[in-house]
């Protein structure tokens, strides 16, 4: 996948706190190892593109994926939000800690992050260690290929992601789903409470 030895992308199925604002501890305490300095110091890159699809927004949603942050308490004035239109530079993104993506339309937001060149900015991040955190939709963007429900491509390439993590893995798992055993690669079934930490070498179940 890659030269350098990152270990700081953390793939959650349903974010760091549930509908109730229940902490998900295990994910919440991987999140501050990686993260490696106080939430209130911590500058995060919040990116909404998967769940503002023209015609289709989620303003409500959007805001629900921010509580995720300012629960933690990191400092609303620390959060820069940021609607993937390839204004933002790499030496621009480079002083943030983390890069944050919401839930939404996962293909939309594949193909907004290609278009625009930021898949070149994140992987530029995640190489440098900084955090990545997805949500969802954010999440399934990091794998090589997220077409996990076999859907008709209608393009070449149009399922292909980041290739941060070469499996399948699918969100919002009902507790005791099976993995899937008719896909090319290893499939692991997330469920809301549950993420995958992954680096360079592999990716840890959490």
């Amino acid at each position: 996948m890659s030269n350098f030895q990152w270990e700081n992308v953390l793939l959650t199925s349903a974010g760091f706190f549930d509908n109730d604002e229940k902490p998900r501890a295990a994910i919440i305490e991987r999140f501050a190892s990686m993260l490696k300095k106080s939430y209130k110091d911590a500058k995060v890159l919040f990116i909404p593109t998967a769940a503002l699809v023209p015609g289709d927004t989620m303003p409500e949603y959007v805001q629900f994926c921010m509580k995720d942050l300012l629960l933690l308490g990191i400092p609303l004035e620390n959060i820069f939000s940021y609607d993937i239109d390839g204004t933002l530079t790499e030496q621009e993104a480079m002083d943030f800690d983390v890069v944050f993506f919401t839930g939404g339309n996962t293909p939309y937001l594949a193909k907004r992050v290609k278009e625009t060149g930021f898949d070149k900015i994140i992987k530029k991040m995640v190489y440098a260690n900084k955090v990545y955190v997805g949500i969802s939709a954010g999440s399934m963007i990091a794998m090589t290929d997220f077409n996990v429900d076999n859907l008709i491509e209608n393009s070449p390439g149009e399922f292909n992601g980041l290739g941060l993590i070469d499996i399948y893995f699918t969100v919002h798992c009902l507790p005791g789903t099976l993995p899937r055993e008719d896909l090319p690669r290893l499939h692991v079934p997330l469920t809301e409470d549950q993420a995958l930490a992954v680096r360079w070498d592999g990716y840890e179940l959490v």
